[in-house]
């Protein structure tokens, strides 16, 4: 199915899209000037696979089912889950900067990813295990990561700790972040 541009179905999708875009903004937390942390769920999985397939012309009701079956996969990584002990969770990390300073500040940030911490409710600290991409550690920092936590059973997420000289602080968890594992 090849979908072409129609104003009116365009505007119908963004409208109905607006209530679970709320619900994005509420789970976000914009570190820095250029530094965003964005929890991933499993509606914001989902919502990344209509994306996809809506850019190669389908929708997910239409679409055949091994590109359904390959677009799932490829967002599977995102997606929270129950790990032994505990809550698997994402988030991802987007590093914005303009050109003219992006390759000094991607550089300035190059361990940031790797000491971002949960502060849990028992005063324990999870860390992420740090998804770069095809980058090795030592190569430049990609401005998109997934950043994966194991929350263990019993305890809730207090705040986001950074002591990052470039980027420090401490940001107190939104109350929207008990939706989070959903």
């Amino acid at each position: 199915m090849l979908l072409a541009f129609d104003p009116a179905t365009e505007r119908a999708r963004f409208e109905a899209r607006q209530a679970f875009l709320a619900r994005q903004v509420a789970l976000r937390l914009d570190l820095a000037e250029g530094i965003t942390f964005q929890p991933e769920t499993a509606e914001s999985v989902e919502d990344q696979v209509v994306e996809t397939l809506w850019a190669e012309g389908m929708t997910l009701e239409a679409a055949p089912a091994e590109d359904v079956a390959e677009a799932r996969a490829s967002f599977a990584a995102l997606a929270p889950r129950r790990e032994p002990g505990g809550q698997s969770l994402v988030a991802t990390l987007f590093l914005g900067f303009p050109d003219a300073v992006r390759d000094a500040r991607l550089a300035a940030l190059q361990r940031f990813p790797d000491q971002l911490r949960l502060e849990l409710s028992d005063g324990s600290f999870a860390l992420p295990r740090v998804d770069r991409g095809a980058a090795g550690p030592e190569d430049r920092l990609p401005a998109v990561l997934a950043l994966r936590y194991l929350v263990p059973d019993g305890c809730r997420i207090a705040a986001l700790v950074s002591h990052h000289a470039e980027a420090p602080g401490r940001w107190v968890a939104p109350g929207s972040w008990t939706s989070w594992p959903s």
